[in-house]
């Protein structure tokens, strides 16, 4: 992290030292107070389980400069009390950023922006020292606690952004103002607080205000809604696409294989051909976006090839593992409407038996039940030979089959993953390939540690 003096700090914040004194030099932040240690800022945070407002003296007892406060407390050090800990992260973090002074690549979208901002971190890191968010460390936490990861040595940094209302990608860009701003597309997630997919659309655009004036916006080309808007948008715009072969770099002569996906990149004055290490054609798109990015920052072509060639996908995300009996694609990272029917698509691409274990997908409000009865068309169009749904909602994908078509007997549902496991294990056979996704909050990995267990 870049030093911070406890007076830039204050004045950054516009918080209020109510003990201790202003001189000393942080030189780390953070939010566990198990990690504090000399040279320490402690963000006191009420969480669900705990409050950091607890442990104040604590962390002053392991050497701490500073702690920052929502309350008014007395203890040995320096307190700053500021409205809300989060926000004051977040102003901290703009100040490193501004310090810093580095191109910055902004990623938001439905789905998609984990496994674009992967291969984007790939692509660049070949010619920059580049930071990026690490796991889920998207949201109005995340994003200050990856800069404050930065240093001296950084020269660009890679941020996914996440939202799930009006004002959070406003307030994350703000913190890092890209130069080059990427959205991946504009899909269901999160439609049940925003109400419909043109909001979605609205809330994601607010990266625009904040991407510097003679910056890049880079989008799907194969998204209408992305394209409808386009010509609003100030900054230089660059697109991407598959189906769309007037965008300005595209994929085309794409072969899939049940381990990978190879394609030829035309466009931006460049050639050239990759081969993804994941299976799932949907996987093109996020690496048309993320060479992209590269041809901005002028990464040569064969650089962003080797980069695609040898990257690595967050835990959970199109996870393919390979049992004694039988292999598991773990994606249960998260899950909306498209990526599932992606998922299913993979799954599609192998010969032997197919099993779809699929959870609920939440924040979808009045979507729901179609959304889900629809994915049941897509389970029966996939070629899937069973079907296991877990939870009330998935209940209607199994619907959504049957009524397309599938037969009875090749589908399963249970309200519970405890439930789940006891039919599984009669289910399962052996060199069954089974894929495993449902949004995070239903915990389906529980069901991935089960059959690694059992099979």
């Amino acid at each position: 992290m870049l030093p911070l003096k406890v007076t830039e700090i204050i004045k950054a914040t516009g918080g209020k030292l109510v003990c201790g004194e202003m001189t000393g030099i942080v030189t780390s932040i953070t939010t566990d107070s198990r990690k504090a240690d000399a040279g320490s800022l402690f963000a006191a945070i009420c969480g669900e389980r705990a409050d950091g407002h607890d442990f104040i003296d604590d962390v002053f007892a392991k050497g701490a400069v500073c702690v920052l406060s929502e309350k008014e407390v007395m203890a040995d050090g320096a307190v700053i009390v500021v409205e809300n800990t989060v926000a004051a992260l977040g102003a901290i973090a703009k100040l490193i950023m501004e310090k810093l002074c580095i191109p910055v690549v902004g990623i938001t979208g439905s789905v998609g922006k984990t496994t674009t901002r992967d291969m984007t971190y790939s692509v660049v890191s070949k010619l920059f020292h580049t930071l990026k968010n690490e796991g889920n460390l998207n949201n109005e936490l995340g994003v200050p606690l990856t800069v404050f990861r930065a240093d001296g040595d950084t020269e660009v940094a890679v941020m996914e952004m996440g939202m799930d209302n009006f004002g959070e990608i406003d307030r994350l860009s703000a913190i890092v103002t890209p130069t080059v701003s990427v959205i991946t597309n504009i899909g269901m997630s999160h439609i049940e607080r925003l109400g419909s997919q043109e909001n979605i659309y609205l809330a994601k655009s607010e990266i625009f205000k904040n991407t510097r004036s003679n910056g890049t916006v880079v989008l799907n080309g194969d998204d209408k809604i992305l394209m409808s808007h386009k010509s609003e948008i100030t900054q230089s715009v660059l697109t991407v696409g598959v189906r769309n072969q007037n965008a300005d770099l595209v994929a085309y002569d794409i072969v899939s294989t049940e381990s990978s996906v190879s394609f030829n990149v035309k466009g931006m004055g460049r050639e050239f051909s990759v081969t993804l290490p994941v299976p799932g054609e949907h996987n093109v798109l996020n690496a048309l976006l993320a060479s992209a990015v590269g041809i901005v920052f002028d990464i040569p072509s064969a650089l962003i090839t080797e980069a695609l060639s040898d990257f690595s996908m967050t835990k959970m995300r199109m996870d393919i593992i390979h049992g004694e009996s039988l292999t598991i694609i773990n994606d249960c990272y998260n899950a909306a409407p498209d990526s599932v029917r992606a998922a299913l698509n993979v799954l599609g691409k192998y010969h032997e038996r197919k099993v779809a274990i699929l959870g609920d997908i939440k924040a979808l409000g009045e979507y729901s039940y179609q959304a889900h009865r629809d994915l049941g068309f897509d389970v029966v169009k996939s070629g899937i030979d069973v079907l296991f749904t877990i939870g009330s909602q998935a209940a209607h994908i199994a619907q959504g089959a049957q009524e397309c078509g599938m037969d009875s007997s090749c589908i399963f549902s249970a309200d519970t993953i405890d439930a789940a496991q006891a039919e599984l294990v009669k289910l399962i056979k052996a060199n069954d390939v089974v894929l495993v996704k449902a949004s995070r909050a239903m915990a389906l990995e529980r069901v991935t540690e089960f059959l690694k267990s059992n099979f």
